[in-house]
């Protein structure tokens, strides 16, 4: 359980970075930015929010999977680029292909993104975790002409090697498939909105043990739950949930301040295209929240927030989490954006994107004030400032 005493003052070990996957609406390719989520990068006076430079990936496939292991992203199969977006009815053109970028990389270009084995099979929206600094990859849309393939496969950076991994005896639901590591326990856990069980994977021996579950909120599809010890927890719609895997307890509450910090239509789902609010445990009881708030006026701009709560659960079955918000900062990017998904990477020694020179400010005017807890920004008709 989260005690109801105050976090802890944030160490150098807990220092975490985002790392955030988004298409450009205008080239329609994909790209990368980084924000820091201990909110240690301060805005520029009267207003203004820092200008995120973004990491091209012109080759790199979209609505692959997305992983990071070390001070390195992975993007795991996907959907080739193409000369437009997905739109019902289009037909996905699944590859195998995993390309990996280093972030302590200085000065990035468009070839710094290299391109490694591949996996044994085709795969569109893979589901992907990472235990023991190996990736876990599941599921995976077929393509036209679907064949023989492994449900799931894991990759060795260390070696490069792919391998196989044995299905569980029953496959659970593909629709509202999601799957969570439990890093310090050595297992996945691998379940559907669909099913009232859920599988649980040993890493170390590669066996699966079904549970059946009394999960009283579902983890609607689309949603990314995480784990911390034996607990899940996701955001959906304002509201933050949690399940106990052991005790078989669920857990609600409504982030406190949420909507002071982020206009509440950048909270329901889906945010913007493909993208929903997507959620990251920082350390002992401090979880993040990225979502994605766009501007279709003149400035064509999009704001990406990050905000920090903290949560104390006390109290058995059905107890509140009381979530409250203890800061928030929003980040600019300069142009219309769909964002996919985030990982976060801790803290590596090395240079966050948004400390080095290449951050500009942009002019923002205060919708209103909520005192230390943070401001809502909107864009106002004065442009930005390159200096």
């Amino acid at each position: 359980m989260f005690s109801a005493s105050s976090s802890p003052p944030p160490s150098r070990s807990h220092e975490k970075t985002a790392y955030v996957r988004a298409i450009n609406l205008n080239d329609e390719e994909m790209e990368f930015y980084s924000v820091p989520i201990n909110h240690d990068v301060s805005g520029g006076e009267d207003g203004s929010v820092r200008v995120l430079t973004p990491i091209k990936a012109p080759k790199v496939p979209l609505h692959g999977g997305f992983a990071a292991v070390d001070n390195k992203l992975y993007c795991i199969g996907g959907d080739p680029p193409s000369k437009y977006l997905y739109k019902p009815g289009a037909v996905y053109r699944p590859v195998r292909s995993l390309y990996t970028f280093d972030t302590s990389c200085r000065l990035p270009t468009k070839s710094s993104w290299k391109k490694r084995s591949s996996m044994h099979t085709d795969r569109v929206f893979p589901l992907t975790v990472v235990v023991y600094g190996k990736i876990f990859v599941f599921q995976g849309i077929d393509g036209p002409d679907p064949g023989p393939r492994p449900w799931a496969e894991v990759f060795d950076p260390k070696s490069g090697r792919w391998t196989s991994l044995s299905p569980p005896s029953q496959l659970p639901t593909g629709y509202g498939l999601f799957a969570v590591a439990l890093p310090d326990l050595g297992k996945i856990l691998v379940g559907s909105c669909e099913d009232e069980f859920f599988y649980i994977y040993y890493v170390g021996d590669g066996t699966w043990e079904r549970r059946d579950h009394k999960m009283v909120y579902d983890i609607p599809c689309n949603v990314k739950p995480v784990a911390v010890e034996t607990m899940l927890f996701w955001f959906n719609d304002c509201y933050l949930y949690a399940y106990d895997v052991m005790d078989k307890w669920s857990y609600s509450g409504c982030i406190k301040d949420l909507v002071k910090v982020v206009p509440l239509e950048s909270l329901k789902p889906p945010n913007v295209g493909l993208f929903y609010p997507t959620l990251h445990h920082v350390a002992d009881n401090v979880f993040s929240l990225l979502c994605l708030e766009y501007f279709s006026g003149t400035h064509q701009a999009t704001l990406l927030h990050c905000v920090k709560f903290s949560i104390s659960v006390q109290g058995g079955e059905d107890a509140d989490l009381n979530p409250t918000v203890m800061s928030a900062k929003a980040y600019v990017i300069q142009t219309p954006m769909s964002i996919l998904d985030a990982v976060v990477m801790s803290y590596l020694g090395v240079v966050d994107w948004v400390d080095i020179s290449k951050l500009r400010m942009f002019q923002a005017s205060l919708m209103y004030n909520v005192g230390e807890v943070g401001v809502n920004n909107t864009l106002d008709d004065g442009g930005s400032n390159d200096a």
